[in-house]
């Protein structure tokens, strides 16, 4: 038997007075990965996380949890766990009644909610108040949160925020052993290096469109080059010609996106460039980042 994604959203649109939020976006979370979405602020991360969660209702296209419209789904508890907004929990509330109510939403025991504060290490503060605990301290609440059912879609934006290095390394670990028991999470962040580690695939969302959805071995893999010319102004142009996006270094050398150190050596050499410098370069998440967010926003038609 074929299974299905646990996530599908399907040609998505939304829009909030005369601002389109998101257009025409698709996103496919299959069990047992990790999928990042990055965008800067306003890309429509957060929007697209709530309406996958059912809290935000869109214009045109569709929602689907494990194959069922999320809008016929009454009850998520089990199914999915959510950490939108740590600042949301109620600062008077002790932090095991936190979680104690998220166990008995989702149907589980109170030692599971214990055994979620404990994964965080949080299983020591049950009895303080929310609003005593440290940021990263209420980070880790709203993870413990999320985490209580073991649900098959963890949803999670920005998890990292205010977290040291050390947790944000055990999170990293507690992600992966999540999709290894074939879950899956969803998650939004701006620390790119920790999506680069995480996450199986990434899907890049510029202006509320998707610019770029690939496994990160894919995205990763792709043929980048740094070349050094005595005229960077003709090899740029000419490059541009060919539709491959270029990036200036500040000590003078061209990145050269898309293309193999010897590619780009036979251009300069149709064209007469003197090389000083040609070699490849392994690709970072940031770099093609960059890439795709300025190309986007060049290609865009909104104005």
């Amino acid at each position: 038997m074929t299974v299905g994604p646990v996530l599908d959203v399907d040609a998505v649109s939304k829009s909030f007075g005369a601002v389109d939020v998101l257009r025409q976006v698709s996103v496919r979370v299959e069990p047992g990965t990790v999928v990042a979405i990055v965008g800067h602020n306003g890309a429509g991360k957060t929007t697209l996380m709530r309406m996958a969660l059912g809290l935000v209702r869109a214009d045109s296209g569709e929602i689907r949890l494990g194959g069922i419209p999320v809008a016929r789904l009454g009850r998520l508890g089990g199914l999915v766990g959510a950490s939108l907004d740590a600042s949301a929990l109620p600062p008077s509330w002790r932090a095991g009644t936190a979680v104690r109510i998220a166990a008995d939403l989702a149907g589980v025991t109170d030692r599971q909610a214990h055994g979620a504060l404990t994964l965080v290490g949080l299983g020591d503060v049950g009895r303080r108040r929310i609003g005593n605990l440290s940021a990263g301290m209420r980070q880790r609440l709203a993870i413990a949160v999320a985490l209580v059912a073991t649900p098959r879609l963890l949803v999670l934006d920005e998890p990292t925020n205010a977290l040291d290095p050390l947790i944000s390394h055990e999170l990293r670990g507690w992600l992966g052993e999540h999709a290894s028991r074939g879950n899956s999470v969803l998650l939004s962040s701006h620390n790119l290096a920790e999506v680069e580690e995480v996450a199986d695939r990434i899907v890049v969302l510029h202006q509320g469109r998707v610019v770029q959805d690939a496994a990160k071995s894919t995205m990763l893999a792709a043929d980048t080059a740094v070349v050094r010319v005595d005229r960077p102004d003709l090899l740029t142009e000419r490059l541009g010609q060919l539709g491959h996006a270029t990036e200036q270094l500040p000590d003078g050398a061209i990145r050269v996106y898309g293309l193999a150190a010897g590619e780009v050596g036979g251009i300069c050499a149709e064209r007469g460039l003197i090389v000083r410098e040609l070699r490849d370069e392994q690709r970072r998440l940031s770099d093609i980042y960059q890439s795709l967010t300025t190309q986007g926003a060049i290609g865009d038609d909104r104005g």
